[in-house]
C-alpha cells in the first residue's frame, strides 16, 4: 500500500545511513587511543548493534498509523508482511517492540553512568560480562514485554475492521481487510474490544512512563553527583563526564521527540476522540524510522574525542560549541568514566 513518498523513502534512506553512521561510531570508538573509555564501550557496541536491527526492522516492515474517532490503527505499508494473517501480526508486535527497546537502552544507560559516578569498583570489576549480559537481558525483556502486550492486547478483530473500513477507503482507496495491523479501539465497539484495548494502551503507558520517570531521577542524580564529586575528579575526567551526560540528553530527547510523544498522541488522540490530522500520524511514523542513525550522528559530534576525528568540513560545522578534552587524557584521570 503506497501511503505516501515520505513513508516509501525514509526507512529505506534510515536504513542506509543507519547501517553507514553505526559502523563509523563503532570504528570511533574502536579505534580512538586518546580517550579510553573502558567497559562503557561495550555498551555503546550493544547501542550501536540495536540501532542497526531497529533500521532493518523498520526496512522490512514498515508502518504507518491511522486513526479513525475512537480507534488508532498501526498498519504494515509494505514489504513480505503487509497481507493480514495471525502470523504477520506477530511481526508487526516484534516491530514495535523496538520502541521498548530504545526505552530499556536508555535505562541501562542511565543506570550505567550512575553507577561510574557513584559506585566506580561494581563497573569496573563486575560489568564485563555481566553487567553487559544483564543488559541485554533486561533490552530483550523490555521488548518482549511489549510486543506481548501489542499481541494480545491490540490484535485485531473483524469489528475493529468494519468501524474503520470506510473512512479508511476513503482516505487510501484500498481495503482494510487485507492489511495487516494492529489496533485499540476504546469505544463505540464491544465491551471485550474496549477493555482489551484500554489494557494494552494503559500497560504500554506504564512501560514508557516509568523509563521517563528513570530517566529524569537518575538525570538530576548524576548531576548533582557530578557538582559534587568534581571537587575530587581531575579536571579532564569532570570535562569528559559531562560530555557524556551531554550526549546522553541528547541521546534521551530523540526518542521522546520521536517515540513518546507521536506514541502519546496516537494512543490518547483516539482514546479521548481528539481528531489530528493524520499528517500528524504519518509524520509520527516517519520520524521514528529516523532514531537509528540520529543517536549515533548526536553522540559523535557531541563528544570532541570522536568529533575531531571526522573529516575537516564536520568538525567546521560543528565549530567549538562543545568544550574540546585535551587529546591526551590518561587511563587514571579516565578511571572514572569506565
Amino acid at each position: 500500500m503506497f501511503v505516501n513518498w515520505a513513508h516509501y523513502l525514509v526507512p529505506k534512506i534510515s536504513f542506509f545511513l543507519s547501517f553507514v553512521l553505526n559502523q563509523v561510531f563503532v570504528c570511533l570508538i574502536h579505534s580512538n587511543k586518546n580517550v579510553l573509555f573502558g567497559n562503557y564501550r561495550y555498551l555503546l557496541y550493544f547501542f550501536a548493534v540495536f540501532n542497526l536491527c531497529a533500521s532493518a526492522a523498520d526496512l522490512l516492515i514498515p508502518v504507518t498509523v491511522f486513526c479513525y474517532r475512537y480507534a488508532f490503527v498501526t498498519l504494515v505499508v509494505d514489504g513480505p508482511f503487509a497481507l493480514s494473517s495471525e502470523p504477520a501480526e506477530a511481526f508487526i508486535a516484534f516491530r514495535a517492540s523496538f520502541l521498548s527497546g530504545t526505552y530499556g537502552i536508555l535505562n541501562v544507560h542511565f543506570i550505567f553512568r550512575y553507577l561510574a559516578l557513584k559506585s566506580n569498583n561494581i563497573i569496573k570489576f563486575y560489568f564485563m560480562p555481566y553487567g553487559l549480559l544483564l543488559s541485554v537481558i533486561y533490552v530483550l525483556f523490555h521488548m518482549s514485554v511489549w510486543a506481548m502486550i501489542d499481541y494480545f492486547c491490540l490484535h485485531s478483530a473483524s469489528e475493529m475492521r468494519d468501524y474503520i473500513r470506510i473512512p479508511f477507503r476513503n482516505l487510501h482507496n484500498e481495503s482494510i481487510d487485507n492489511i495487516n495491523l494492529v489496533a485499540g479501539l476504546f469505544s463505540e465497539a464491544s465491551p471485550e474490544i474496549v477493555q482489551r484495548s484500554w489494557a494494552g494502551i494503559v500497560l504500554l503507558t506504564v512501560i514508557a512512563s516509568y523509563s521517563m520517570v528513570l530517566y529524569f531521577v537518575l538525570g538530576y542524580k548524576i548531576i548533582t553527583g557530578l557538582n559534587i564529586e568534581s571537587v575530587t575528579m581531575s579536571h579532564q575526567t569532570t570535562q569528559m563526564q559531562k560530555q557524556l551526560f551531554k550526549a546522553l540528553t541528547i541521546q534521551t530527547i530523540i526518542p521522546i521527540c520521536v517515540s513518546f510523544m507521536p506514541c502519546s498522541f496516537s494512543f490518547y488522540g483516539a482514546a479521548l476522540n481528539i481528531g489530528f490530522m493524520n499528517w500528524v500520524y504519518w509524520l509520527s511514523a516517519v520520524a521514528v524510522s529516523m532514531f537509528p542513525f540520529l543517536d549515533p550522528l548526536a553522540i559523535i559530534l557531541l563528544l570532541p574525542a570522536l568529533r575531531r576525528r571526522l573529516p575537516n568540513p564536520i568538525r567546521k560545522y560543528r565549530g567549538n560549541s562543545v568544550s574540546v578534552v585535551p587529546n591526551q587524557i590518561s587511563e587514571a584521570s579516565f578511571g572514572r568514566v569506565q
